[in-house]
């Protein structure tokens, strides 16, 4: 009697087997890689796999022990009969095969699969008969692939955008921000202060008193950007067409605002400058050494202390990967991230990466020293229907304006050239 377990097993295993395979055969024909819910379709069926070998192996040993005692009794039965006289034995006529094969019962399909899959078993049975079970089952088994039925098997879809969208501007949080209600904004500066000196004798005159302060005018830039959106875009799109719409763009516009403020103080408009300070050498010491120097500069022309470090990206993972044995005494520094960019304070100083920041370079400053302008909302979301074309017209607006009060306030570190 057929084990109907082992059946079982080695049927599903051969189903499992067929389905990886289809998967497979479909990729290599269309030329791509695996996406991601065939790359879990297979991994299931790998596990599925190595549960049922096991099982089917242990079945396997049972069903040989079981067979060899069958051959056993076997012998002992035709050692039995031999003793006993024979009728003669009729000619023997050829019988010729069926035309057609069909199993009558579930045991004898599944006989015929174990003699086709075990060679032992197949040997057993004699000469001839992996071929004939094989030949069979060929003949009464009709298969049925996933590229039969392609009208059931959709792709899937995932509903979600998976790049990353930033708004972050880490350089713009740390100024002093205010509202923008106009196009321009007005701030007095010194430019000369009264000097006090010593008197030399009694009704002398010492020192000098003059004083000059001018107002300052800067104009703001406007940043834009527009799409005529059709209504079927937006109302058939999944996910949404239009809330992604602006997100991006408002991404775009906190870019170009980050990258304003880094241009401006890098490249000021006239004397002063910032101070520019190179970094002797590419390590930590050297780095440590070029913000203490920029801090020194900062001071004097200021009285102002810094406050935040703002590194290129390049510069911030680079410093990420310093070590050293020796930990500074006077200067301490935290643990950062590279799963997160996240820098440690550098000698008290909040340390950010920040895309406006030019490459291979760094901002040290006292960023309260400098002023962002900009309206309120800012970006605008607009949004205007035309109904003549079913479509709407989207964009976004803002105005913004960046302005070191004090660039001798800041301070720009240049890595060394690479050797």
């Amino acid at each position: 009697m057929p084990n109907a377990v082992l059946q079982r097993l080695v049927d599903e295993r051969e189903r499992v087997n067929e389905t990886i395979n289809e998967v497979l055969d479909r990729v290599e024909s269309e030329d791509r890689d695996p996406n991601e819910a065939e790359r879990e379709l297979i991994g299931r069926n790998r596990d599925r796999l190595g549960e049922l070998e096991p099982q089917i192996g242990e079945l396997v040993d049972l069903e040989e022990r079981r067979a060899d005692s069958r051959d056993a009794r076997a012998v002992l039965q035709r050692a039995a009969d031999s003793a006993r006289p024979q009728p003669p034995a009729p000619d023997a006529q050829p019988v010729d095969p069926p035309a057609e094969v069909v199993y009558r019962t579930f045991a004898e399909y599944a006989r015929d699969d174990i003699v086709r899959k075990f060679e032992r078993v197949a040997n057993r049975a004699g000469v001839g008969a992996r071929e004939q079970a094989t030949e069979r089952i060929e003949r009464a088994v009709t298969q049925v692939l996933t590229s039969d039925v392609p009208g059931l098997l959709p792709p899937q879809h995932i509903n979600q955008i998976m790049q990353v969208i930033g708004r972050n501007r880490p350089m713009v949080e740390r100024t002093r921000r205010i509202g923008l209600t106009s196009g321009k904004i007005t701030y007095p500066r010194i430019t000369e202060r009264p000097q006090v000196g010593v008197q030399t004798a009694e009704k002398t005159e010492a020192g000098d008193g003059s004083m000059n302060v001018v107002m300052v005018e800067k104009v703001a830039t406007t940043y834009l950007a527009a799409a005529n959106m059709s209504w079927q875009t937006i109302n058939w799109s999944s996910p949404d067409a239009l809330a992604l719409w602006f997100d991006l763009a408002a991404e775009s516009y906190a870019e170009q605002t980050e990258r304003a403020l880094g241009q401006v103080i890098v490249t000021a408009n006239g004397p002063p400058d910032a101070a520019a300070v190179t970094v002797a050498t590419d390590d930590l010491e050297g780095w440590m050494a070029a913000l203490t120097e920029a801090a020194g500069a900062i001071y004097d022309a200021t009285r102002r202390y810094p406050d935040t470090v703002a590194f290129a990206s390049d510069v911030g993972f680079k410093l990420l990967g310093l070590v050293g044995q020796d930990s500074p005494h006077f200067l301490t520094t935290g643990l950062g991230s590279l799963a997160t960019g996240t820098l440690p304070p550098l000698a008290g100083l909040t340390s950010i990466m920040s895309i406006g920041v030019p490459a291979g370079k760094a901002i040290v400053g006292n960023f309260g020293s400098a002023i962002t302008a900009e309206t309120p909302g800012a970006p605008v979301e607009l949004r205007a229907v035309e109904p003549s074309i079913a479509g709407m017209e989207i964009g976004i607006v803002g105005a913004f304006l960046a302005e070191p009060v004090e660039i001798e306030a800041f301070a720009v570190l240049s890595a060394p050239a690479s050797p």
